[in-house]
């Protein structure tokens, strides 16, 4: 679809009450002019607009400028803003969310699937449009030197005139983490320009991320958490025995997208004022009063995304009975794999909007993807040391793609699109997707109320390394099915009671997943083995989500309530009930610091929670031998939260409730202890 850029800018939200530099009508005390009259001071413009661009037609989307208040005291946590997310507990760890609807689809890459509180890819990433140039400082702490983390995170954007807007991010992540053989260390460096002008507009990113961890394999005794007082020996967090030691899993990539389009068009003139003359007694248009603006009646579009990445599983030393198989030789692990990724699209689209009967856009694509991978293969033996040196194996797919859509975004009260991709040759032949969406503007008690439905068909080959993985301890050349998906999901928003209800059904055919097979060693004692694994029948889920939000005065309370359930628990585990609620008043301190001060809890029923495996970095179904239940245990902090004009801060004592019990986001991992943390925010727009 067309869309004039401006109109899209008109709906995006800009930055408010609190970020603004001070009253527009505030006057310099002291200073006048010659006449006598006070001087104004000049104030510098603060409006700083937010979109993402989709990776194929480069359609943007508005959302919010990253300086928020609300729940500012969770969005370092690894578990999420309201603890969706099963994780290793330390900040950036890897991760999977509970709730079965908002996972997103399995790239090609797997391995940054689990650490998407860190990774973003490129259709999440935000471009800005400012007035001033606009720069943002956030600083999260806890605990100290052995233990805890630290989370730098620094935004700066420029526009250079009203078209051309450049930016970069430095993110880096610390975590010593509380527990053994856990510390994260992450950092990313991307930068960003983009170009919208009326014929001609680009969005461009290029990014690098570098991610060190520490693997432990998850403690050996849940007891030392569960029943501490009953073990011989009372252990602090990070002396707790661990599996893993001198074990490390770390990632590179480098990704870069581009997207530019050409629009087809002409200027229409809309006139201020008319003329009348009193001889003819007619009127007509004064051709000095008018404002012109552009109307897109055809684009052209190319988007280019090159992506690649690497993964290295490294063990310095070997854990004996850890591990059911080993297929290379040695006393190290040193697994490798590489994906290298390009792939084009060219389209073209006719718009939305350029006159009466252009009632919806319409876009079509062609595109081709070239995909490269390299997996350890076998050795070869050596007369001295190391003994013996890996081969690699090289993989090369491509795929041929075509799509289109139909959109609508224009309009006050029904808004759609549609879109198809069908894969006509390669790799991924017969793969299709057809996604649907549709939201209609009711007016309910004085205000507007939306209801939306999203929809979806998909028939997809599994991931590469789905199909082939080879590393010291796991190995697998498969071939496998397409999985066939259905979704149907209706979201109903009431903005005059705060009230959101999501219900949604999905259906999957050839479920693609990973499990730990490992062997029984002996009665205490169970093996690691990850496998990939298809199940040829069909699951289903039903999930259904209630957010509500209650205010009396200064008093709030908002809660979400998740029911789930799923047809297979053993092959898509899925607990019952997630819930997530947070009781605080709200008040202002001298009319200018807003605070909140109050409590969270995060609470998930008992279920057999997916596993974690260090060897591939995912999280797998657990081994059937030595099922591990975890839930049902409320996590409770206190806070007190403040913001303050252009900065935010937060203090908060995690885990307030710890004591004995099952406190565990994954098989293995428990929650961190209780903690004081901190956090600062801070805008800048000179």
């Amino acid at each position: 679809m067309c869309v004039v850029f401006s109109s899209q800018m008109n709906a995006q939200r800009i930055v408010g009450e609190l970020e603004t530099n001070s009253d527009g009508t505030m006057m310099q005390s002291g200073d006048s002019t010659s006449n006598g009259k006070k001087k104004e001071k000049k104030l510098v413009p603060n409006d700083v607009r937010a979109w993402t661009v989709d990776d194929i037609y480069g359609n943007t989307s508005p959302t919010y400028v990253d300086t928020l208040t609300a729940l500012f005291t969770n969005d370092n946590l690894a578990e999420g803003r309201t603890g969706h997310y099963n994780s290793l507990s330390n900040l950036g760890s890897p991760r999977i969310s509970r709730i079965f609807m908002e996972r997103d689809e399995t790239p090609q890459f797997i391995f940054t699937q689990p650490y998407d509180q860190f990774y973003v890819s490129p259709d999440k990433l935000r471009f800005y449009n400012t007035k001033s140039p606009f720069m943002n400082i956030t600083y999260n702490f806890c605990g100290t030197k052995q233990t805890g983390d630290d989370h730098v995170k620094i935004i700066y954007t420029n526009n250079v005139g009203k078209k051309l807007n450049f930016g970069g991010i430095f993110d880096y992540m610390y975590g010593q983490g509380f527990y053994d053989n856990q510390s994260t260390s992450f950092m990313n460096a991307s930068f960003w320009t983009s170009y919208i002008s009326d014929k001609y507009d680009f969005h461009f990113s290029y990014q690098h991320n570098f991610m060190k961890e520490a693997e432990s394999g998850g403690i050996i005794d849940e007891r030392d958490i569960t029943n501490p007082e009953e073990q011989t020996y009372t252990y602090a967090t990070n002396d707790i025995p661990v599996y893993l030691n001198d074990t490390w899993n770390r990632q590179e990539h480098d990704v870069l997208f581009f997207n530019h389009h050409y629009n087809l068009g002409f200027y229409h003139k809309e006139y201020k004022d008319s003329i009348y003359n009193d001889s003819t007694k007619t009127a007509y248009l004064d051709s000095t009063k008018y404002t012109s603006h552009f109307v897109p009646v055809a684009r052209l579009f190319h988007t280019l995304k090159m992506q690649n990445m690497k993964r290295y599983y490294k063990a310095y030393e070997e854990t004996d009975g850890y591990h059911t198989y080993t297929y290379l030789p040695g006393d190290s692990t040193n697994d490798r794999t590489k994906n290298l990724s390009i792939k084009n699209i060219f389209g073209l689209s006719l718009c939305e909007g350029f006159n009466k009967w252009a009632a919806f856009g319409i876009n079509a694509y062609i595109g081709y993807e070239y995909r490269h991978f390299t997996l350890t293969d076998n050795t070869v033996p050596y007369t001295t040391f190391p003994y013996y040196s890996t081969y690699t194996h090289k993989y090369k797919e491509h795929n041929v793609f075509a799509g289109g859509q139909i959109i609508r975004k224009q309009g006050k009260t029904f808004h759609y699109n549609v879109d198809a991709e069908f894969s006509i040759g390669g790799e991924d032949i017969g793969s299709f997707e057809i996604n649907g969406h549709g939201e209609v503007n009711v007016p309910v008690f004085g205000d507007t109320a939306q209801l939306a439905i999203n929809a979806y068909i998909k028939n997809t080959n599994p991931s590469f390394y789905y199909r082939h993985y080879h590393s010291k301890h796991a190995w697998w050349d498969k071939e496998t099915d397409k999985e066939f998906r259905q979704r149907v999901e209706g979201v109903l928003t009431i903005p005059h009671t705060d009230t959101k209800i999501k219900v949604g059904f999905e259906n999957i055919k050839n479920y693609a997943y990973f499990e730990n097979n490992g062997a029984v060693l002996s009665q205490d004692t169970i093996s690691n083995n990850v496998m990939s694994r298809q199940y040829n029948g069909t699951i289903q889920i039903v999930s259904a989500t209630l957010e509500q939000n209650l205010k009396l005065g200064i008093l709030h309370f908002d809660n979400e309530l998740t029911y789930q359930s799923t047809s297979n628990k053993r092959i898509l585990p899925l607990p019952t009930l997630s819930t997530y609620h947070n009781l605080y008043i709200q008040f202002l301190i001298s009319k200018v610091l807003r605070t909140q001060i109050g409590a969270d809890m995060k609470y998930f029923t008992e279920y057999y929670a997916p596993a974690y495996s260090p060897v591939i970095g995912m999280y797998t179904i657990q081994n059937e031998n030595n099922y591990v239940n975890i839930g049902n245990y409320p996590l409770i902090s206190v806070y007190a939260n403040f913001a303050l004009k252009r900065s935010r801060f937060y203090i908060q004592y995690y885990h307030a409730n710890q004591g004995t019990g099952r406190y565990f986001w994954s098989p293995g991992y428990p929650m961190n202890p209780a903690t004081l943390r901190f956090g600062i925010s801070w805008n800048f727009y000179d």
